[in-house]
């Protein structure tokens, strides 16, 4: 209570003893028409049964004063109780007396009884200015207004009275300082008033185990359940309901059924909300048989049980069920309310049911419902998930109180739909965002590889004083991944630490990809190594890591280890196997491993599997037993197996196989223009300028260009950006003398430029220039001038370094004494002393 402070609270047990109860004279002649106020059914007939009263002398006695007040309070509606007090202000004012304990109590416990806390503290302040005194009735009254408005200081000062008027060995009084501790969140109170009771009964052991489970400590809830078993307390209804809702936080079913069986071995009484909690119980569980088994057996249904079962099955992405429920709802003529309308749209939502959806939006409508924000988000999310993005709006528009959830739940439909630029203007236009606005928005420009902008966002965001939590920075490591900046990846890591971000395995797992990605295998194992916990995602990203590397023995010894720890493999994880033994030509392995797959493991090998032994085998020369293994696909090949097979054909100048593998990718995926470029190239490589000439005429009657190659190297926190044949670079001045040093240094080293990597027909002196351009080398040159001597020089290339860019890295990181590690779009070269990670193979 915020409206009143309570130093009287704490009175003085030299309080005057209310003497003139006893002095006020009594009859008992009240006649029929005081017993007649406990048939009054309203506050009309309890109005003329008092002008009766009043009209027979009888106002002026004390008893039937207190009858009145009595009957109003228990009517226990606002109008009653006011009437109750104007009765008794009526009374002090005629009598001149200050009326008796018991009329205060009725109206204490009155107000109490409907909520209106402040009410009941100031009638008992008025109470103790009369020089009252309360009794054992008055406290459990009091403790529970202050109990229903959080009134935590006033109960304090209640405690402190009760103490010293002698009360504290009142059993009933403490029991009401245990449910007013754990209801205002003082759990730890609670406890200690119920240490210190000399007596208990069910209701103080009930109290302190409601309270556990409904603050979230399940476990102390369910040992104190055990405890009071033991003590041979024997539990109530309540009780068991207290102790049921527990363990379905715990989500352990063994447990759960344990505490069951003391219903019927102690003999409680199962009512209602015990089948409800039961039924919820055994859903949290993932019994969902047992549950509808309860739900069937349950003779009389409401709509709390329907309700629970409903919810639970939404949860659990078991919309269809939920609906099933719904329908039988209906043959039981019980009306949906808000809960049951919540739950139904959510089942619309996740089934795509527009018809069923439209139907509830009318239900809501019809009712009256729409003035509930969970109702008009749901309506929001339900509409996105159909597709239905108008109506989404329409409904947004309507409402009169948006919530910040509403906005949210605007910018998620529109991500789920692709349309990041209208999720990005609901963002903007928000008048207040929370960390879910901030989170949904970061996480749609991942998705959207917009990394740049995501990390720029996630800035803005820390400007703005808002702290991430685990779910932003999952996102933001993921982007950082993606750029492959490690200055960027090391910060993150450290403002997880100093931030103190929750590190789950899902966030663990992320920033192992996220080093991984940028280069650093040792900073990416190092976070493996020490994460508690490891689930197979996890171990996927560690052998990930040293797939990229070109470690492939040690991501097969991951692997095995992983085996050993009982971890169960998955798809995802041989296919960092199968890339690993690519990468590191252990062709054999990978075939064993990926027969495996299906004789040991039990999985199905997805096309994705196919196209990594494809890799495997082409890039091995084996091309024949490559399309051999194509052709005998379970499933139909698609263009990205014939992608693989093509680009095997280009590294081991296969031209008529190449030819074969780019006609089926035409009859496939006639758009995907890279491969009509990957063709070109091969022909050309091959000096087919004619067939060159001919791709080349096709791709531009298609008004498709060439990705031209791109490298980017972070310098001092900044992302440089370079494009072949570009010397837009403002420090082109600078970049342009160091690679002309470059190419000196590494030619007197015996370096001869590979010309078959320029794709042009052009003279060789046009060639050379155009090679000595590539942006990996223009990257080298900048890192060369921009970093200190020493330094490892990192570059991310959008396309797969070619044979004499990479030659020529080897020699750079030997003459000028520098580590160099590219990342390709397809792995990491680490370049050091003349010798690359990848043992020239790649």
């Amino acid at each position: 209570m915020a409206a009143t402070s309570l130093s009287p609270l704490v009175i003085s047990p030299n309080l005057k003893t209310l003497t003139n109860q006893t002095q006020l004279k009594t009859k008992t002649n009240d006649s029929s028409q005081t017993g007649s106020l406990k048939y009054c059914k309203n506050l009309t007939e309890l109005r003329k049964l008092h002008c009766q009263i009043t009209k027979q002398g009888l106002i002026h006695h004390a008893s039937t004063i207190t009858k009145l007040i009595s009957t109003c309070t228990e009517m226990g509606s606002f109008d009653s109780l006011i009437y109750a007090k104007n009765i008794l202000n009526q009374f002090r004012q005629d009598n001149q007396n200050d009326g008796t304990l018991f009329m205060y109590n009725s109206l204490i416990r009155g107000y109490s009884s409907i909520g209106l806390g402040n009410e009941a503290i100031w009638v008992y302040l008025e109470m103790l200015g009369l020089g009252i005194s309360p009794d054992k009735y008055t406290f459990p009254f009091l403790l529970s207004a202050c109990t229903k408005i959080s009134a935590s200081g006033e109960g304090f000062q209640v405690h402190g009275s009760v103490i010293k008027m002698g009360f504290q060995g009142d059993v009933f009084i403490l029991n009401s300082l245990i449910h007013f501790y754990s209801e205002c969140g003082e759990i730890v109170l609670g406890r200690k008033v119920f240490d210190e009771m000399t007596e208990r009964n069910v209701v103080s052991w009930t109290s302190l185990i409601c309270g556990y489970a409904r603050r979230g400590f399940a476990k102390e809830a369910v040992e104190l359940f055990f405890e009071m078993v033991e003590e041979g307390t024997r539990p109530n209804s309540v009780t068991m309901v207290c102790v049921i809702s527990a363990c379905a936080k715990f989500k352990d079913l063994e447990l759960g059924e344990r505490v069951c069986g003391y219903i019927g071995e102690l003999g409680v009484t199962v009512n209602t909300l015990m089948v409800n909690a039961l039924v919820d119980m055994y859903m949290k569980c993932g019994a969902f048989d047992t549950a509808k088994r309860l739900f069937d057996e349950c003779g009389e249904k409401n709509l709390v049980v329907c309700n629970t079962i409903m919810s639970n099955y939404v949860r659990e992405g078991m919309a269809r069920e939920a609906l099933a429920i719904l329908d039988e709802m209906s043959g039981q003529r019980l009306v949906p309310d808000r809960v049951t309308i919540l739950s139904t749209i959510s089942a619309c939502a996740q089934l795509g049911s527009i018809l069923r959806g439209k139907c509830c939006h009318g239900y809501v409508l019809r009712n009256g419902l729409e003035g509930w924000d969970s109702i008009s988000n749901a309506m929001i999310d339900m509409y996105m998930k159909c597709g239905k993005q108008e109506m989404a709006c329409a409904v947004f528009d309507r409402m009169a109180n948006k919530t910040v959830v509403s906005w949210n739940s605007l910018i998620a439909g529109y991500i789920r739909n692709h349309d990041v630029r209208s999720a990005w203007e609901v963002f903007d236009n928000m008048p207040e965002s929370d960390l879910v606005s901030w989170n949904t928005i970061i996480s749609a420009l991942v998705q959207e590889s917009m990394f740049k902008e995501a990390i720029e966002l996630f800035r803005m965001m820390q400007s703005e004083g808002i702290k991430a939590d685990r779910v932003t920075m999952v996102s933001i490591a993921s982007a950082c991944g993606y750029l492959g900046a490690l200055d960027l990846a090391k910060w993150i890591h450290a403002y997880i630490k100093k931030n103190k971000v929750p590190c789950d395995i899902r966030l663990s797992t992320a920033l192992v990809d996220m080093f991984a990605r940028c280069g650093d295998p040792l900073s990416a194992m190092e976070i493996f190594n020490k994460m508690e916990k490891r689930d197979v995602s996890a171990w996927t990203a560690a052998i990930g890591a040293m797939a990229m590397e070109g470690n492939s023995k040690q991501a097969i010894e991951l692997f095995n280890k992983m085996l050993r720890q009982g971890v169960k493999p998955d798809g995802v994880v041989f296919v960092g196997l199968l890339t690993a033994c690519s990468h590191g030509g252990l062709v054999e392995q990978g075939k064993d491993l990926f027969r495996s797959m299906k004789s040991v493991y039990g999985i199905s090998p997805q096309i994705v599997h196919y196209g990594c032994v494809v890799d495997l085998l082409g890039r091995a020369g084996l091309l024949e037993e490559a399309l051999d293994l194509v052709k005998s696909m379970p499933m139909e090949p698609n263009d990205v197996i014939w992608g693989s097979l093509l680009a095997a054909c280009r590294m081991h100048k296969n031209v008529d196989m190449a030819g074969y593998a780019a006609e089926r990718i035409e009859e496939l995926a006639s758009e995907r223009t890279g491969i009509q470029v990957l063709l070109s190239n091969i022909y050309a490589s091959a000096g087919k300028w004619t067939d060159v000439a001919k791709v080349r005429l096709q791709l531009k009657e298609k008004g498709a260009r060439k990705v031209p190659g791109s490298s980017s190297i972070e310098i001092n926190g900044e992302i440089h950006e370079f494009t072949s044949g570009d010397e837009s670079h403002p420090k082109m001045i600078h970049i342009a003398p160091m690679l002309d040093e470059m190419h000196c240094r590494v030619r007197a080293a015996g370096h001869a430029p590979d010309l078959t990597n320029v794709l042009l027909n052009v003279d060789e002196l046009e060639k050379e220039y155009v090679l000595g351009r590539h942006s990996e080398k223009l990257a080298m040159a900048f890192g060369l001038i921009s970093t200190n001597q020493g330094m490892t020089i990192r570059v991310v290339k959008n396309l797969r370094i070619c044979s004499d860019c990479h030659s020529f890295a080897k020699l750079v990181s030997k003459i000028y004494g520098r580590a160099i590690i590219v990342r390709d779009n397809n792995r990491f070269h680490f370049f050091q002393r003349g010798v690359c990670s990848c043992n020239d193979y790649w």
